[in-house]
């Protein structure tokens, strides 16, 4: 059976996988400038279609999508307006990012199967972290961009003169007893009421809300906020490109 390819090629990696009709069979994620693992993962999986989700723009990334279009039958480049199974409601869809369309499009795919009247949230948690909201008939509303982890420890560290540079991993008491502490508990607390905020808000206006966390630090965010009905799935956007190809293949059959 023919295959299918999704590429997400983000701000930091570039991530890939291989579907067979619905079902992921394998994954892999590279650093942009390494094209050889991508040509080993075409050449082991020999797909027939690809899709490609690129928030990136640099001869790296040209390079990547060019190795697609050769090696590929049919190849989507995602855009705004790619057809796709759910409606853009944003008010300049050209400004929307690639991935947050991937990842609704992942997110409420699966809502559907689960409980097709919850409306859904997606939290992806990368270099930016961002919130969107998808109703449950299938429409993109919107939602909000904030700064990631990541990005919250450089800021401290590169904009003050004596702050060092922390990671996420480590103890983060409700109040820090040292300066490594104090930083990396602001951040995270920081972050996690953030998030508790932004789904109470929702919620009020959306009382049958069903959250997603994906993203690099979707796992760690998922844990810290301790709720076991948020589904954390760190592939919803590749599952979101496929759900665009097989809807796109099932349109031109018809």
């Amino acid at each position: 059976m023919k295959g299918n390819l999704t590429i997400d090629n983000g701000n930091t990696s570039v991530k890939v996988a291989f579907f067979i009709g619905p079902q992921i069979v394998a994954t892999n994620r590279f650093v942009r400038r390494d094209v050889r693992l991508l040509q080993r993962f075409i050449s082991t999986y020999k797909p027939d279609t690809a899709i490609v989700c690129s928030t990136a723009s640099s001869p790296a990334s040209q390079r990547i999508e060019q190795l697609v279009d050769e090696r590929c039958r049919r190849v989507i480049h995602l855009t705004h307006e790619t057809p796709m199974p759910i409606r853009l409601g944003y008010r300049t869809p050209q400004t929307l990012g690639r991935d947050r369309i991937a990842t609704a499009v992942g997110a409420w795919t699966i809502a559907q199967r689960l409980d097709n009247a919850c409306d859904v949230l997606v939290i992806d948690a990368g270099t930016a972290i961002t919130y969107d909201l998808i109703t449950s008939d299938g429409c993109f509303v919107g939602g909000n961009i904030a700064p990631g982890l990541a990005l919250r420890f450089k800021s401290l560290h590169e904009h003050t003169g004596l702050l060092p540079l922390v990671q996420a991993d480590g103890d983060a008491p409700v109040v820090g007893y040292d300066t490594e502490t104090a930083i990396r508990s602001g951040v995270l607390l920081g972050l996690l009421g953030e998030v508790k905020s932004y789904i109470a808000d929702l919620k009020l206006s959306h009382p049958n809300l069903m959250v997603f966390i994906t993203g690099g630090d979707g796992r760690l965010l998922h844990n810290r906020l301790g709720q076991e009905d948020f589904i954390f799935n760190e592939h919803l956007a590749a599952e979101g490109l496929n759900r665009i190809q097989l809807y796109n293949q099932a349109n031109e059959n018809k």
